[in-house]
């Protein structure tokens, strides 16, 4: 749990502005995202090799997928499946996010990510391909500011991803 919080998400504390830079949090462009009956889950279909699963309509993957699959004239239509069903098939993985326990991270594949603050280890979620033949990723990777971390997700391009180099 993160210890401080901005005026954005606490009223009775002061605007700090740097956090509030740091906060990258956006809504979907235009697309309702539906709430998350119980025992149900949220699926984006539509990735390669898979498509991930969430937990929370609030969930950072699935707004930064939701805008991925609009940018690449895909459906943008969450649907709601019975948990028990999404866990039983192979083309669906827990998001790390919001269902961290629930992911198999042997199908999720390690990549290096340039960002402002240079190349960052991160993980590649699933694919999406756009109508000109493009190919885009849903990435995660760790952010550190001040003595904080956590995982952003956002949408790269193929050109943007890295291998990492292999241990020697």
């Amino acid at each position: 749990m993160v210890s401080r919080f901005t005026r954005r998400f606490d009223p009775e504390k002061p605007r700090d502005h740097l956090d509030e830079q740091f906060d990258t949090h956006q809504p979907p462009m235009g697309t309702p995202i539906p709430s998350v009956p119980p025992w149900s889950a949220l699926v984006l279909p539509g990735g390669r090799p898979h498509s991930l699963y969430h937990g929370r309509r609030d969930c950072e993957a699935l707004t930064a997928d939701v805008r991925l699959a609009a940018q690449c004239a895909q459906d943008v239509k969450v649907q709601i499946v019975k948990l028990d069903a999404v866990r039983g098939r192979e083309d669906r993985v827990g998001c790390p996010l919001c269902r961290p326990t629930e992911t198999d991270y042997s199908k999720i594949k390690d990549c290096s990510v340039e960002t402002e603050m240079g190349p960052q280890e991160g993980m590649r979620l699933l694919w999406r391909e756009d109508p000109a033949a493009g190919w885009y990723s849903l990435v995660t990777y760790k952010v550190k500011y001040r003595q904080r971390s956590r995982l952003v997700a956002e949408s790269r391009s193929a050109g943007e991803l890295r291998e990492l180099p292999s241990p020697s």
